[in-house]
């Protein structure tokens, strides 16, 4: 639990939990509660001017405050935690109501999971003292800096050291502070695990801001320090905890209310399309990672603010909406069905692009897989087709094209014949984009496209600058320089409802002159059919 500017060094060491209950505990500090039936601990344990207690407002709330005076340096604890039950979770949602005190400038609130650990009475680890050493997963509520720059982050710390290269972080936009929140940790997951952080106007009141999703993994993760692949945490205790490393001003007073842990209260996770993500293709698949409880699960979907309930539920983790509009946005939401009912879950928000990708080049494996789909014109065993990952417009990958126009049949092609027909006229597209690029010591020649419908009709359209292949920025071949507006397609015959096969072509069939073992290269991303929106020229 402690930071990264004051870290106590002490051995990983593991508590072995033998079984992993499945049951929910949760407490209002109401009622006349005995404290007596929670664990405190502190590290270091030395001073012991640590303490804990209960008040009450003056409207009756019940509430726990946790509080050192002395400092660290004079042998304070650096923090305290408390563990409301000795049930142990996998999956697990950790919630509290925190609040600061006035105006300090010097407290961590905490919220932990999956927490082991053992009590050092002085001599169980050589160099540490006396007191709680942990590992867990971590929510802090960080008040170090003040309320004017409250913030949240997560963390994973082993035997109390942060492993983190960097800290998983999000800033509270507003200035207003000093005041109330309520806290939630999920973390849900075997392998990998994935931890989220939450803090909310209140209980059940509008997110204030949420952390990105921290996956833990066997391997070295990016967010880990290097050369350090730490096992992920799978079960432990659930709690809060306190903390101050600073000397001065010393100690930490904080506040906690309505602390509970939920094995079946965690939200799904990791949405694909990611929340907020724009261009995304009108022909996504929805995907999301669900909590073990989930038995069942009701998806709600629809565009703008509307939400519909999907029926029948999906069977699993992923559900196809078919084609969506172009350049609309979507709202969507999985709640998971368990033994407590149904459990809300977020809602995700995503936006397509104003196009539908005929091939934008992330599906393909490897050159193989691509080659396999774009079928040069060069006979013989020849390589002309391959999976680029360094050039690239968006996205990962795009195609690199290789041609040698100094041998017949001096024009170079490369295919791709669909299984079925395509219409290109679906959701009122009518014009076809291409993003391309060069080398700048590619020959001038020439760039075309042709297009083939299921009848065989072909039509032919050849980019107007023969110095095109020699572009290194990135280009879009769009309408105007002759790449390709349907009506023009329609006119040559062509039956744009049932599309055969676009190939892309570099030569004129007359020999170039370059040496024989020579060839030149140009890179293909993101071929898109789009609605016509106006006069737009090559780039």
């Amino acid at each position: 639990m402690c930071t990264r500017r004051k870290m106590i060094q002490v051995l990983h060491i593991a508590v072995i939990i033998a079984t992993v209950a499945h049951a929910n505990w949760s407490e209002s500090f109401d009622g006349g509660f005995d404290l007596t039936t929670w664990q405190f601990y502190s590290y270091p344990q030395v001073k012991n001017t640590y303490t804990q207690t209960l008040a009450t407002t003056e409207g009756g709330n019940g509430y726990l405050v946790i509080k050192e005076t002395t400092s660290v340096g004079a042998l304070g604890a650096a923090f305290a935690t408390a563990f409301g039950s000795d049930e142990v979770f996998t999956d697990v949602r950790v919630g509290a109501t925190v609040n600061v005190v006035g105006d300090a400038s010097h407290n961590h609130h905490g919220l932990a999971a999956r927490c082991s650990f053992i009590i050092n009475d002085g001599s169980l680890v050589p160099g540490a003292a006396p007191g709680i050493i942990a590992s867990c997963y971590v929510m802090h509520i960080n008040w170090e800096d003040g309320p004017a720059n409250l913030r949240i982050d997560i963390e994973k710390v082993i035997s109390l050291q942060n492993i983190m290269r960097e800290d998983i972080e999000v800033l509270v936009p507003a200035l207003g502070n000093a005041r109330s929140y309520y806290a939630e940790l999920d973390v849900i997951g075997s392998g990998p695990v994935y931890v989220t952080g939450s803090l909310y106007e209140h209980k059940g009141g509008p997110l204030v801001v949420r952390s990105p999703t921290m996956v833990d993994t066997e391997g070295n993760d990016p967010w880990e320090d290097p050369g350090v692949n730490d096992a992920p945490l799978l079960s432990g205790q659930c709690g809060i905890f306190a903390q101050n490393e600073n000397e001065n001003p010393p100690g930490f007073l904080t506040t906690f209310d309505d602390v509970s842990s939920t094995f079946d209260g965690p939200a799904a996770v990791m949405p694909s399309p990611a929340d907020g993500a724009i261009g995304v293709s009108p022909e996504a698949t929805l995907a999301w990672t669900e909590a073990a409880f989930a038995t069942g699960r009701q998806l709600w979907f629809g565009s703008g603010a509307n939400l519909e309930l999907v029926d029948p539920a999906p069977g699993g983790w992923s559900f196809s909406p078919g084609l969506l509009g172009f350049g609309q946005s979507y709202r969507w939401r999985v709640d998971q069905i368990g033994p407590s009912g149904v459990v809300e879950g977020r809602t995700w928000e995503f936006t397509t692009r104003n196009g539908l990708p005929l091939d934008d080049f992330e599906s393909y494996a490897n050159s193989e897989e691509i080659a396999a789909t774009w079928v040069h014109n060069i006979p013989g065993d020849f390589d002309y087709v391959f999976l680029e990952t360094d050039k690239v417009s968006q996205g990962n990958q795009a195609m690199r094209f290789e041609y040698q126009n100094q041998h017949e049949p001096f024009f170079t092609e490369a295919t791709r014949t669909f299984a079925q027909p395509k219409d290109w006229t679906i959701n009122g597209r009518d014009a076809l984009t291409l993003v391309f690029r060069g080398e700048n010591s590619n020959l001038e020649q020439q760039l075309y496209i042709r297009i083939e419908d299921a009848a065989g009709n072909q039509a032919t359209f050849d980019h107007p600058l023969l110095f095109a292949v020699q572009s290194e920025p990135w280009r879009s071949w769009e309408r105007t320089s002759g790449l390709i507006h349907f009506i023009s397609l329609t006119g040559a015959g062509l039956d744009i409802t049932a599309v055969k096969s676009p190939t892309i072509g570099v030569g004129n069939g007359t020999s170039v002159d370059a040496p024989s073992d020579a060839f030149d290269t140009i890179y293909i991303d993101d071929i898109v059919l789009v609605r016509h929106r106006g006069t737009r020229g090559t780039r």
